[in-house]
């Protein structure tokens, strides 16, 4: 039988998930600066003052959707990064494997961080977390140039600026992704993955070198 402090606790995880989901909900379908508070405590069918009882703010409550998602996912790219004894182009490809089932896997945080306005939220967001939100989406840019430049380095891709390519290849994600889901309807067929892992083979073949 669960015990009162087990029941507290549990109660206290689910209402979080349930701010959250609503969050989440509002802030991709109106955006950040038009969601309230108010809209979230009516979405989750809570007062305003039942949400101030677990987040300190609405940027607060932004704040606790992406940078949990984004860390796991930037801890994941620094180890596929990492991985010496793979080749550069299985390296590539897991990156972005990886970075799908992301998007896959928490789909709201993926949008929110996809549809990031650094302008905006620079007037919102204090500047340590602003600062931690910008330092985990550049490391996840700066796995793939790590990965590409040791392609280089070891003669596997030309010489190119892996910088750029890493942000080509990033970009290109990002626009298969919105692309697909724009034409995807009820039963019609997912190309979001095939998609992206053709256009990914088309650019190791473009940056291949020999």
């Amino acid at each position: 039988m669960m015990g009162i402090t087990e029941r507290k606790s549990r109660e206290k995880e689910n209402r979080i998930k349930q701010i959250r989901d609503s969050a989440a909900t509002l802030f991709y379908k109106k955006g950040y600066a038009a969601t309230t508070i108010g809209d979230i405590a009516a979405l989750a069918e809570i007062s305003n003052a039942t949400i101030y009882l677990y987040f300190k703010s609405k940027d607060d409550l932004y704040y606790s959707l992406v940078e949990p998602s984004l860390d796991r996912l930037s801890k994941r790219l620094i180890a596929i990064a990492n991985t010496k004894e793979l080749d550069p182009e299985s390296r590539i490809r897991n990156v972005i494997s990886a970075t799908y089932d992301f998007y896959e896997g928490d789909p709201d945080a993926y949008h929110l961080v996809s549809r990031y306005e650094a302008s905006g939220f620079s007037k919102v967001l204090s500047k340590d977390k602003l600062h931690q939100l910008k330092e985990l989406m550049s490391s996840n840019i700066n796995q793939l140039e790590i990965v590409i430049a040791d392609g280089i380095a070891l003669g596997r891709f030309c010489e190119s600026n892996p910088k750029l390519t890493a942000i080509i290849i990033w970009n290109t994600f990002m626009g298969v992704i919105q692309f697909q889901e724009n034409r995807l309807a009820e039963g019609s067929s997912d190309y979001r993955r095939s998609t992206i892992d053709g256009a990914v083979e088309i650019i190791l073949q473009g940056i291949r070198k020999g």
